[in-house]
């Protein structure tokens, strides 16, 4: 039950380190979009909005420093020149708090403190500027203004100055703020993704380490098993024991042992009997051999008494018959019987001999089939030829040798002709008893050798 249990808590284990490992990287992610994201937005903010409200801030107080320097040099000058200044700068004053107002949209003070500029500016103008500019133009305006007169357009524009410089203070104030900000934010995002990665690297570690403890080392101590089975240590058992997957692992290997120290004998038995049985047909192969060829020439000798005593022909005749059906017979328990089907054509039948001769050894033969091979061909001969060429693939063609093969089949002026050539073979029985088979059916045949080949002309009358 415990051995059950602990590999399920395991399992448990790394599902739930992988899931922490998932998890953290799925915070640390969105952590650190969050924190540069906002870092970001401020940072946009003040290069946006606060750095240009700056900048227009500044050429605010410039555009009011302008109007007052030409207003003041054409009252003591009455040069309309002087004005160039005043009406420049009145032109872009209302076009930079304009601007100002969509940059500090967002901030209801900057909006209160630039009203305030606005309407010290529209007073100064009102009782101090224009007055004295239309009167000097009227010629109403006295050479030298009385010292009261000066001291309060001075003091106008003093609140001119402190409104701007309050305005500019507090739009500093606010980009520095922003700049904090942003720094902040950003050191933020670094210290979470420092941090998420040193858990991430934590984690892992104990993850490699719980994996290697308790599976790496099982499977590697299996490995080690399996190797010396591999090497022929069949008698060594191969271990089942750790996680449930390689504990069956294990096991397979283990039953896969037994079964192979099992087949082992049952496949060395089997081998045993199978050389006794090749044995035993090559025994009979060469005793059938001998005895077809004694049985040929036994025939020949009753053919040759017939012609010397012809009183005793039909009893001759009927010896060599009887011969003849014992050879075939022999022949078919030996060899297997060469099956014709009824209608197939010579030239057919052989093709199809040298097919299955071609499958079950391995070697293609080179068969060449000259004249008509279909048809008013005695039976007699056409199994004789199936016959022959039969002993002759058998005889020629070997497994695993891939020395060529021709067979050639020819019928022409009232005769068959058989020629073979190819690799001589161990046994020479069969192929020296081709010529005394063509005699039986008044045919012949020569087998020559040439070096480590030979070659066979073998023909019958038909």
């Amino acid at each position: 039950m415990l051995s059950r249990a602990w590999p399920q808590t395991l399992r448990w284990r790394v599902y739930a380190l992988v899931c922490g490992l998932l998890l953290l990287l799925l915070v640390t992610a969105a952590a650190t979009t969050v924190s540069r994201f906002y870092a970001t937005s401020v940072g946009n903010h003040v290069r946006g909005s606060l750095r240009p409200a700056q900048q227009s801030a500044a050429a605010l107080s410039k555009d009011y420093v302008d109007m007052e320097t030409g207003a003041r040099g054409f009252l003591l000058t009455r040069d309309d020149t002087f004005l160039a200044p005043y009406e420049s700068g009145h032109a872009d004053m209302a076009q930079q708090e304009q601007q100002l107002r969509g940059l500090l949209s967002f901030d209801e003070t900057s909006l209160g403190l630039l009203d305030g500029v606005r309407a010290a500016g529209e007073t100064w103008q009102r009782q101090s500027i224009e007055p004295d500019i239309a009167a000097a133009r009227d010629g109403t305006l006295a050479p030298a203004p009385p010292m009261t007169d000066a001291l309060a357009a001075k003091q106008t524009f003093d609140r001119v100055r402190a409104s701007l410089a309050e305005l500019q203070a507090h739009i500093n104030e606010l980009t520095a703020v922003g700049l904090q900000q942003s720094t902040d934010a950003q050191n933020a995002a670094n210290i979470v993704t420092i941090v998420c990665a040193a858990l991430a690297l934590v984690l892992g570690a104990v993850t490699v380490l719980l994996l290697r403890g308790s599976l790496d080392a099982p499977l590697r101590k299996l490995l080690d098993q399996v190797q010396r089975v591999s090497d022929g240590e069949l008698d060594h058992g191969v271990d089942v024991s750790g996680p449930a997957e390689v504990a069956e692992l294990g096991h397979a290997v283990e039953t896969m042992r037994v079964r192979i120290i099992s087949e082992t004998g049952r496949a060395t038995e089997a081998s045993d009997q199978l050389v006794r049985l090749e044995e035993t047909d090559r025994i009979a192969g060469e005793l059938g051999d001998t005895v077809i060829k004694r049985l040929f020439a036994i025939g020949l000798a009753l053919q040759s008494a017939t012609a010397r005593f012809p009183v005793a022909a039909q009893v001759f005749a009927r010896a060599v018959a009887d011969l003849d059906q014992a050879i075939n017979q022999l022949r078919s328990s030996l060899y297997g019987q060469i099956p014709l089907t009824a209608g197939q054509s010579l030239g057919m039948a052989v093709q199809t001999l040298v097919s299955e001769l071609e499958t079950g050894v391995g070697v293609v033969p080179e068969l060449v089939l000259t004249g008509d091979l279909d048809r008013e061909l005695p039976d007699d001969v056409v199994t004789a030829v199936l016959g022959v060429l039969h002993d002759v693939l058998g005889a020629l063609l070997t497994p695993g040798r891939p020395d060529p093969v021709e067979i050639g089949l020819t019928r022409e002026n009232g005769v068959i002709r058989l020629r073979a050539d190819g690799p001589a073979p161990e046994s020479t029985a069969t192929l020296e008893s081709l010529g005394e088979r063509a005699r039986l059916l008044s045919g012949d045949g020569r087998v020559d050798y040439e070096g480590d080949r030979v070659v066979i002309d073998w023909w019958l009358p038909v």
